[in-house]
């Protein structure tokens, strides 16, 4: 009897887990390499690290208990509407499948999981895998279109937000603001601002010249994932409501801590902190982004509270957030699609099991 073992992965998979494996190690070690060069930037400047650092932690043990459930809650019911308004748009892209709330609650928290302790870089990979295993008979791009469908108005409305920032905001203390800066600037620098311009609009005439293919494919795809805009009523009721009140709940998980801790809980703080906190996602190298996000939280609140107040803050938030992701996306996926399934995808992909998750059963369809 002739017993076919699994195939082993090839030579360019394993090249790039040790590539990934490289980057991650090195992220990691840059990252220790920062703390420790501020730390004796403190010591050099006649303060004593650890206490310091002693100070925080009091401050942070001190957070009430009753402000912590209150901001849990918020970020609970945040993903719940993700995961019902993504619900709505799956089933209008295939109505005769069915997509439940506990499933799309399972890809959505177990993604946030996942993103808070695998850089963003890293992480869209296991995402893509968990929305692979979750609708196997579905093409990748046609989920991602309905995510991407389904996160639109808070998409948009996060970009109006960061660009009300950019403009209007003058900073604190007079200081002058982004186009002051960028006008200055290119007073300043006519030459490199006219290369830029340059490179700018050079880049995009390519992207759209030798782009146009995979344009048309994607939006062959985005037809299919966005069939609910073609019932703008049920859209705005069932998709967008939710959407935006979710994103009312980012900020108020926010606004929450601020309190807490009490920091001003006014529109300039609270367009501030979770601007910062936006780029800082987009530099993450360590879980949850501590480091990066106390660094950019401390630029966005300086003036607004003292330095160890704001690290307080910024490091309790980091770390109920990590924890509350973490915890709440690990059950939300057992919930979803049972504990056997789930401990399959989070091993090695080499060791995963044969079965995907469990597949949209068919149903009749809606007329």
């Amino acid at each position: 009897m002739n017993v076919t073992s699994a195939p082993a992965p090839s030579q360019r998979t394993r090249a790039q887990h040790r590539k990934r494996l490289a980057l991650w190690l090195a992220s990691v070690g840059f990252s220790l390499l920062v703390l420790l060069a501020s730390f004796e930037f403190m010591r050099r400047q006649g303060l004593d690290p650890w206490t310091w650092l002693a100070s925080i932690w009091v401050l942070v043990a001190a957070v009430p208990l009753p402000f912590i459930v209150v901001a849990l809650s918020f970020k609970a019911a945040e993903v719940s509407l993700n995961a019902l308004a993504w619900s709505t748009v799956l089933r209008a892209a295939y109505p005769e499948q069915t997509f439940t709330f506990r499933q799309t609650l399972g890809v959505v928290q177990g993604g946030v999981g996942m993103l808070a302790v695998i850089p963003p870089k890293f992480g869209g990979f296991a995402v893509l895998g968990l929305y692979r295993l979750a609708f196997p008979a579905i093409p990748l791009t046609t989920v991602v279109s309905t995510r991407v469908v389904q996160g639109i108005s808070s998409s948009l409305l996060g970009i109006l937000l960061f660009f009300i920032f950019a403009v209007a905001t003058a900073g604190i203390g007079g200081q002058p603001g982004y186009v002051d800066w960028l006008t200055s600037f290119c007073a300043g620098q006519p030459v490199l601002a006219g290369a830029l311009t340059v490179l700018v609009i050079g880049a995009v005439v390519l992207l759209v010249k030798h782009g146009r293919e995979w344009l048309r494919g994607l939006a062959t795809e985005l037809a299919v994932g966005g069939a609910i805009l073609r019932t703008p009523r049920r859209y705005g009721l069932l998709v967008l409501a939710p959407t935006l009140l979710a994103f009312a709940f980012r900020w108020a998980v926010t606004g929450t801590l601020l309190a807490a801790f009490g920091i001003p809980v006014i529109w300039d703080t609270l367009l501030r902190v979770n601007v910062s906190h936006g780029l800082a996602r987009s530099v993450q190298v360590t879980p949850g982004g501590i480091g990066t996000t106390q660094a950019f939280d401390l630029v966005a609140l300086g003036g607004f509270a003292p330095v160890e107040l704001i690290a307080a803050y910024s490091l309790s938030q980091t770390a109920i957030l990590l924890m509350f992701n973490l915890t709440f996306g690990l059950v939300a996926l057992i919930w979803a699609f049972g504990w056997h399934r789930t401990a399959e995808f989070l091993r090695l992909p080499g060791r995963r099991g044969k079965a995907p998750f469990s597949t949209p059963a068919p149903r009749a369809s809606v007329g």
